[in-house]
């Protein structure tokens, strides 16, 4: 889900050819930005090269994620399947053209890094402190989430191989809270080691080019096994039942889980070469890809995907099946760790460059580490939602920006228009997680998202008009 790394790459010992679009390089502002708006603006712009090697396998990534689908398939409201997944496409499509869309053209247009773009906006410090450090923050969240679902399917797979004691990986409560078992806390430790220990190495080079990979053939081990469990008779079969209207949480859900990845659309539209490479890698890997796998992941039944693996042994799905897809998947969920650990790290250290570089990595390992043994991690559907109230309002006021494009400066200190508009949505975003009363108001990262975008035009319509 985070591929900032990838799209580094990309700017690394390559001269930059003639785009095919007009870029205007943002002002850098009359005082000094700070260090990571600073560093994002004597970055080397990227090569670009065609969707196919850009932004499509990094969307496709994020669509194929087993985390994001495991949970998808238990948000169920008691809809019917095929009113559930047109809520999917419902969201998917206001993902592509509220947030992939309008972004990557940003990024097309500006050739730079998320932000300097943003400091457009918020300012280069209200850049730096939303959309760097606290970005990087939820990117070592994300991380936890992709290390502990590896090792809760790797250890799930060897329990249906028989070589494991389901047992041994039960939580326990330390305290009035849930903690997991020793043998989980050991795989967490030793894997999340393995991870920003690969990063400290450089290794980065190695995991991208596994990435390519991994994306498609989990899309397609997704589909398989949910067509199979369809040809096998445990599918729901409630093609029909009747529901009122699409689900509100499903809906929330996708766009929430869909905001914090989104904002990369900048910079993988940055590494494209024109607009056409920007739509046909979000036809491929966001609406296309996502309907299928949304389509896969909802067919597993409402106990989510992995629920469904780990109580089809002794059905009609064999033991030895089921355990090879559950270690397939687990390995699969590591790449995503991988590309977090190098996201927070990158970031981290480039606000505070006393951490140094393996100073940065052991931070990333204790933030990896403590989500998953908390049992924290395995809450997607709270992380998705906690993340669309933080990162949809950003997305809203970007997509503002896209429209607009008129002063293409990077605004000194906190620029209080943007920095209002982001607080407004997030406020929104944020009401139904803080009182439960407010559950009705969904989907919330989309409504945070619209205040964001109303409010930032205003305020920057009259920030013009008094500038004028």
């Amino acid at each position: 889900m985070v591929d900032y790394v990838l799209a580094a790459e990309t700017t690394q010992g390559r001269a930059r050819p003639e785009p095919r679009t007009a870029v205007t390089s943002p002002t850098p502002p009359a005082t000094a930005p700070p260090p990571v708006v600073r560093a994002s603006i004597d970055a080397p712009p990227p090569h670009p090269r065609g969707w196919a090697r850009t932004i499509a396998p990094a969307f496709l990534g994020v669509v194929t994620w087993f985390p994001l689908l495991d949970a998808l398939g238990r948000v169920d409201g008691g809809e019917s399947l095929l009113l559930r997944w047109s809520t999917c496409l419902l969201a998917l499509g206001a993902c592509y053209a509220l947030v992939y869309l309008p972004l990557a053209g940003l990024g097309l247009r500006a050739r730079s890094r998320l932000p300097v773009v943003a400091a457009e906006a918020l300012g280069a410090g209200g850049a730096e402190w939303i959309a760097d450090v606290l970005y990087g923050l939820f990117a070592a969240l994300w991380g936890s989430v992709a290390i502990w679902y590896s090792v809760r399917l790797t250890l799930d797979g060897l329990a249906a191989w028989g070589l494991l004691d389901p047992a041994a990986t039960a939580p326990g409560r330390v305290g009035g809270g849930g903690l997991e078992s020793p043998l989980v806390l050991a795989s967490l430790a030793w894997w999340a080691f393995i991870i920003v220990a690969a990063n400290g190495l450089n290794l980065m080079g190695v995991i991208a080019a596994l990435m390519r990979v991994y994306a498609p053939f989990a899309g397609v081990l997704l589909a398989a096994t949910a067509a199979w469990s369809a040809w096998g008779g445990d599918g729901p079969t409630a093609l029909s039942r009747p529901a009122d209207l699409p689900a509100p949480r499903i809906f929330q859900y996708v766009f929430g889980a869909f905001a914090f990845a989104g904002l990369m659309a900048v910079e993988w539209g940055a590494a494209t070469r024109d607009r056409r490479d920007v739509r046909l890698g979000g036809w491929t890997s966001i609406l296309a890809a996502g309907a299928v796998t949304t389509l896969a992941a909802l067919t597993l039944g409402p106990g989510g995907a992995r629920s469904f693996l780990v109580g089809g042994v002794g059905g009609w799905l064999d033991r030895r099946a089921c355990g090879s897809i559950l270690l397939l998947f687990g390995l699969a969920s590591l790449a995503p760790a991988c590309y977090a650990s190098a996201l927070f790290a990158s970031r981290a250290r480039a606000r505070w460059p006393g951490l140094g570089k393996w100073k940065g990595v052991g931070l990333s390992y204790l933030l990896f580490v403590a989500p998953g043994a908390a049992g924290i991690a395995k809450d997607v559907e709270a992380l998705a939602g906690i993340s669309g109230a933080l990162f949809a309002p950003l997305a809203g006021v970007l997509a503002v920006e896209a429209i607009r494009r008129d002063g293409r400066a990077v605004r000194p200190g906190w620029d209080a228009a943007g920095v209002a508009a982001w607080g407004a949505g997030v406020l929104v975003g944020l009401a139904p997680i803080v009182v439960p009363a407010l559950g009705w108001a969904q989907p919330a990262a989309l409504i945070g998202w619209a205040v964001a975008a109303v409010v930032y035009a205003a305020l920057s319509r009259s920030r013009a008009e008094r500038s004028a």
